[in-house]
């Protein structure tokens, strides 16, 4: 991390370095914050800042703004293993667990270390820290999106926590002001450090003091797109690239960052994910534990390396322009694992195993998606492994740019290239805005939506081939933003949990409303104009909604307790709208009077 950087002596910032800073940020907001709203743009530039190293999508780094009424003093909190965020569908393998890292935020633009707002941080760390205090036991009253956080922390950090993970626990409180922290304001951090401590005794604990000077030499620091390969021998040379082999510490070298970490980037071309305890990563985990038996490349199918540009240094060096591992994400986390928990051999360098490692040159995005299906199919593997790669993905992408939208399909792409945030549209959000109005499965868009990227059936209702027509993929996006929009607008000024789970019911809500019909086929969608949609037609529906969402919340409470959350996740509330619907607009049918008919009562 850059605790190095952040502990060194303060000086006062050149008044041309402040001026650099804030030209700076306004640059950022200009082209980044377009559209955007909810979140505090200096509080995003900030945070952004500061998770470079972990390499989250804008989709991520928002999950993690916490701030608001009743934050305890967080603005934003983030919690990873290994350095993989982790969310409450993350899955935590305890014997790979080797690192822990917990980023707490706090962000005031124009003022300097205020005491106060750190001693918040003591009480938040109490509750949260104490992994056997549940919410009735908090010192504090939290937000949803806070308690949400703590919540995942507790239930995850427990999976794990029996294997011991080195554990790093850092505060930040960063502002633009050109100021020291005073004897109070340090006194104040070294109280919040001894409060974690107090919890997690081995945690090693910093807090940061970001003032100007040292967030402009964050801004500045860019991760190095280049990174070198040695061989163990001249590697055979072809027109497509390199293969030759590597010894298993030099390749653990290429996977580290300039910090020592596990290099996240290099691996985000890879949409397999990290399948924890398959089978196959069983094996290579065994068989790394063996450094007596053959020879680890003879054993493993090896890694394929995706690079726009490289070039011989040397004979046994490559120097390689931003490389993606396509194939060999799971073994080599699991090397990675195996060093760094140390086991076997008491110095990496003298463990003499190999693994084959082949380079291949190109950019063409085609060919790139041809090169990962085909090098991961050696090995029975999830479903979801290769969806990005899916011709459906590549058309949607394709479709969204001609209205000036960017679909992520390769995770953090059009952040990287400083694409506007409110353009960006994450896979998850796509597929949560599908099943919500083209599915009219809002509980599912709320509780289960990675089920339908892991399924294959589910899989397929949503991006099957030829299942929908393109553009109603872009008609549920630009609705479901439209709801956002609303739901989280300074009139309505609701509570962030209520955003949270009322969105997809409204979402399906309105697309049956304006259309007038309680079933609305996919097909129907074609004609909707999320544009049209007026602010007194959405606070009638949302109005309506409420209304049942509140009933349904008083009738299923336990001890005067409103569980709104498994409310949205559950049938009875998507069973309330649905009612309402038919009964709004499903035809009545006519009574015969006589030989006559007659409408209905």
């Amino acid at each position: 991390m850059l605790r190095g950087t952040l502990t060194q002596g303060v000086k006062k910032m050149g008044a041309n370095d402040v001026l650099a800073l804030k030209a700076n940020f306004a640059t950022w907001q200009q082209d980044r914050m377009p559209g955007l709203t909810g979140v505090d743009p200096f509080e995003y530039y900030c945070v952004d800042q500061f998770l470079k190293q972990f390499a989250v999508s804008d989709d991520e780094l928002r999950l993690g703004l916490v701030g608001g009424g009743n934050d305890g003093g967080v603005d934003a909190a983030y919690f990873f293993v290994n350095r993989r965020l982790v969310q409450d569908d993350t899955d935590l393998d305890p014997k790979t667990a080797c690192k822990v890292d917990l980023l707490i935020i706090q962000v005031k633009q124009n003022q300097g270390f205020s005491p106060n707002e750190i001693n918040k941080l003591i009480l938040f760390s109490e509750d949260l820290l104490d992994l056997s205090r549940q919410p009735a036991a908090y010192k504090t009253t939290y937000n949803a999106k806070v308690l949400e956080m703590m919540r995942v922390f507790k239930k995850k950090y427990q999976e794990i926590a029996g294997a011991f993970p080195e554990v790093f626990i850092d505060y930040y409180y960063i502002t633009q002001a050109d100021v020291t922290p005073n004897p109070d304001a340090e006194g104040a951090a070294e109280r919040v450090k001894g409060k974690a401590r107090e919890h997690l005794s081995s945690a090693k604990c910093a807090f940061h003091f970001v003032n100007a000077e040292r967030l402009w030499t964050q801004v500045q620091l860019r991760a190095p797109k280049s990174k070198s390969l040695n061989w163990q021998d001249t590697p055979l040379e072809t027109p497509e690239g390199w293969v030759g082999l590597v010894k298993l510490h030099e390749y653990w070298n290429f996977l580290k960052d300039e910090h020592g970490d596990l290099h996240e980037r290099i691996f985000e071309s890879n949409v397999r994910g990290f399948q924890q305890n398959t089978p196959v990563n069983v094996s290579i985990r065994n068989t790394l534990d063996r450094p007596g038996e053959a020879d680890f490349w003879l054993l493993n199918n090896g890694i394929t390396i995706l690079a726009g540009k490289a070039s011989t240094v040397g004979y046994k060096k490559l120097a390689i322009d931003d490389p993606q591992i396509v194939n060999g994400l799971q073994t080599s986390r699991q090397i990675d694992a195996y060093f760094r928990i140390g086991k076997g051999i008491p110095r990496p360098e003298d463990d003499t195993r190999r693994i084959m490692v082949r380079v291949l040159q190109s950019s063409n995005e085609s060919v790139r998606d041809d090169v990962i299906r085909a090098t991961n199919s050696q090995n029975k593997m999830p479903a979801e492994a290769l969806r990005a790669t899916d011709r459906i993905h590549s058309q949607i992408e394709t479709l969204f740019r001609q209205y000036d939208l960017y679909y992520d399909r390769r995770k953090g792409q059009y952040k990287d290239e400083g694409k506007p945030i409110a353009k960006i549209v994450a896979v998850i959000e796509l597929l949560q805005a599908m099943l919500a109005i083209a599915l009219k499965r809002p509980d599912d868009a709320r509780g289960r939506p990675r089920d339908y990227i892991k399924e294959d059936d589910k899989y397929a209702e949503v991006f099957g081939e030829d299942r929908f027509d393109l553009n109603i993929y872009l008609k549920c996006v630009l609705l479901y933003r439209r709801i956002e929009s609303f739901l989280t607008s300074d009139t309505l000024n609701l509570d962030v949990g209520h955003q949270r789970n009322l969105k997809f019911y409204l979402a399906m809500y309105l697309g049956a409303a304006q259309l007038k019909d309680a079933y609305v086929p996919a097909n129907k969608l074609l004609t909707f104009d999320a544009t049209k949609l007026d602010d007194a037609f959405i606070t009638d529906c949302y109005n309506r909604l409420w209304k049942r969402y509140q009933n349904l919340a008083e009738k299923f409470a336990t001890n005067g307790e409103y569980d709104y959350d498994s409310l949205a996740k559950g049938p009875h509330l998507l069973k309330a709208v649905q009612t309402e619907l038919r009964r709004r607009f499903t035809p009545r049918k006519k009574k015969k009077v006589g030989g006559a008919t007659s409408p209905g009562p």
